[in-house]
């Protein structure tokens, strides 16, 4: 399943896993988020993507990341959750 996250609001107060394990109850293993239109993550934003992967972890399932900037790659590594995320294009 590809989820395409379309806007920085719903990075705030887990409003992004809430709508993610919302969409993939019943879908496949693994679970695509499009972050195309999130150039820049911040505390938040990632604080949801690690809820995200502990919630569909939880439930058997793969989260990746697709269509990741190059800011957001080097967050991903100065925090080390590029370790929890595999990152494709």
């Amino acid at each position: 399943m590809r989820l395409t996250v379309v806007h920085d609001p719903i990075w705030e107060d887990f409003a992004l896993s809430k709508l993610v394990l919302g969409a993939v109850i019943g879908s496949d293993q693994i679970v695509i988020l499009d972050l195309t239109h999130i150039p820049h993550l911040h505390s938040p934003g990632l604080a949801n993507l690690v809820q995200v992967y502990v919630q569909l972890s939880k439930r058997g399932k793969t989260v990746q990341l697709s269509q990741t900037s190059e800011h957001n790659r080097r967050m991903l590594a100065a925090t080390r959750l590029d370790q929890l995320f595999t990152v494709i294009d």
